[in-house]
């Protein structure tokens, strides 16, 4: 015979099961548009190079999406991985030279991490995102500013820059014609990346 602690117990787990179901994080995918662009300087001239793939998977607290209007503390996880064979200049010398650089025999992806997401104090469309950011098998802890925007019902739009040292990762900036044409240190990996809920 059942027992009045059990229909207690049952109906209570009813009773819950939706707030559980709400509290869950939610997985987003990575929209086709999205892009990211490294750039540099060289003796000679500006380059550039697009990230032509990425694996990224981000995950965002249910309870922060209030009527699917995103809130700045709602990231609970976020991972990139970019194949460095992916990054293409247009030019396949370029391309070998930053291959090469970036050491992609032994550390073929360019990584980042999240450890934490905060919205920026004043701001409704900033946060502040720290992470580890791993390079030629080197990883460092970066901070840097991210804007986000709803483009509409379950899709938002991260936008962003970080510049970077390579000396900082180990990376020796490629050159050409026997160091005559020499690669900036510093680089500036922009990012416009759309995610849609799954």
């Amino acid at each position: 015979m059942k027992t009045l602690s059990h229909y207690l117990s049952t109906a209570l787990v009813i009773f819950l099961l939706p707030a559980l179901s709400w509290g869950q994080a939610t997985p987003f995918n990575l929209d086709s548009n999205s892009k990211i662009v490294v750039k540099g300087t060289s003796s000679i001239h500006d380059w550039e190079a697009d990230v032509e793939e990425m694996d990224i998977s981000m995950k965002l607290d249910a309870e922060q999406l209030k009527d699917e209007e995103f809130a700045g503390s709602a990231v609970k996880s976020f991972a990139l991985s970019v194949p460095v064979e992916s990054m293409e200049s247009g030019k396949g010398k370029m391309n070998r030279k930053m291959y090469g650089a970036l050491k992609k025999d032994d550390h073929p992806n360019i990584t980042f991490n999240l450890q934490s997401a905060e919205p920026a104090a004043g701001s409704t469309s900033e946060l502040n995102v720290t992470g580890g950011l791993t390079i030629a098998g080197t990883t460092r802890t970066v901070s840097f500013p991210v804007t986000y925007t709803q483009v509409n019902v379950g899709s938002y739009l991260f936008e962003g820059s970080y510049s970077l040292n390579m000396k900082d990762y180990d990376v020796d900036p490629p050159s050409a014609m026997f160091g005559a044409i020499r690669s900036g240190e510093e680089v500036e990996i922009v990012f416009s990346l759309i995610m849609k809920k799954s």
